[in-house]
């Protein structure tokens, strides 16, 4: 499949994965053999199971200007969640899903729909929320084909009040398995009208020359049809600039957006070097913006590099304060 501007499928080789009937969780029939699996025992599986609410650190955080209730598994439940988190990582992932897997990003994802053609962007409203005890359930239950015992441990595990945390690693991928009967019609749609689509965790797009007002009509009515919402829908003419996962699209070329650009440099020349301790953590953190910057625009390799001969400057100054100061006198 041809992903635009000669962007096809071989350029995301997947990462090995194996199908679900070759997985461990598939058709575990007893909870013995899942604490086994889990690295755990089944009295301390079935404690952390019957006691959700006294699993989870909860606090709310704000990103990207929004107040986001964070549900942080508590250290016994965490070491199960890493486990699990493993478990489904290596599970087969379909080709249309940039979230969640090794060699794919959000940089990827934008990839996809390089060209100068409309596009179509659509936002699964709460998404991990939306996402309840019983969807996890029926993922266990009917396509792990784990026991109806076996599958409702795991679902009472891998929730906090009634959907998936935010805040725990197996929640990006529960939501996609648990909603893959959805994502998996939105490909067929997409496909039986030509149009070009990837996923990225709530962020749906199609690209295409029929990508269009009736197509993502189309694709509400399925989104809506397997019990979700949506929000943020925006319809790009061929001859705009786009934005698809934070990632500036102008015809065949990706770019940084001109705001995250003019953020970095302002955060650079506000940096404080009268209190070198706090520059430093400044300096990691625009180092690593610049960085993911410098993957999509080679502009940003040259200041990335001197971020870090800026960094190595910086340490060798503190250490030389350290050495240079007088024995404190006994």
């Amino acid at each position: 499949m041809t992903f635009g501007a000669g962007v096809t499928s071989e350029n995301f080789l997947p990462a090995r994965n194996h199908p679900l009937n070759q997985s461990p969780l598939y058709k575990v029939e007893s909870r013995r053999k899942l604490a086994t699996l889990l690295f755990s025992d089944l009295s301390n599986l079935q404690a952390l199971a019957n006691h959700q609410q006294d699993n989870y650190r909860n606090f709310n955080l704000v990103h990207a200007g929004k107040n986001r209730s964070i549900e942080l598994p508590k250290p016994a439940l965490q070491r199960v969640h890493r486990r699990l988190f493993h478990l489904l990582d290596v599970l087969e992932k379909p080709d249309y899903l940039h979230s969640g897997r090794k060699q794919r990003s959000y940089i990827t994802n934008a990839r996809v729909h390089l060209g100068a053609v409309p596009l179509i962007k659509l936002d699964i409203e709460k998404f991990y929320a939306s996402v309840s005890s019983a969807r996890v359930y029926r993922f266990f239950n009917e396509v792990m084909r784990c026991s109806p015992d076996v599958a409702a441990v795991l679902s009472k595990l891998c929730t906090a009040n009634d959907h998936l945390p935010i805040g725990s690693c197996t929640s990006q991928l529960l939501a996609f398995f648990s909603a893959k009967p959805m994502f998996d019609e939105l490909h067929r749609h997409s496909r039986e009208c030509d149009v070009r689509d990837s996923y990225y965790v709530d962020d749906l797009t199609w690209s295409g020359v029929q990508a269009t007002r009736s197509f993502l009509w189309a694709a509400k009515q399925i989104v809506h049809h397997h019990g979700f919402k949506y929000h943020g829908a925006r319809v790009y003419t061929a001859d705009q600039a786009k934005v698809v996962t934070g990632v500036l699209i102008s015809g065949d070329r990706l770019g940084v957006q001109r705001n995250r650009e003019l953020e970095l440099w302002n955060a650079v020349n506000a940096l404080n070097w009268r209190d070198p301790s706090a520059a430093l953590k400044a300096i990691d953190r625009l180092i690593g913006k610049s960085s993911a910057n410098a993957q999509i625009d080679e502009r940003f390799v040259q200041r990335t590099r001197q971020l870090r001969a800026q960094k190595l400057e910086m340490l060798s100054a503190q250490r030389f304060i350290e050495t240079a100061q007088p024995p404190e006198s006994p």
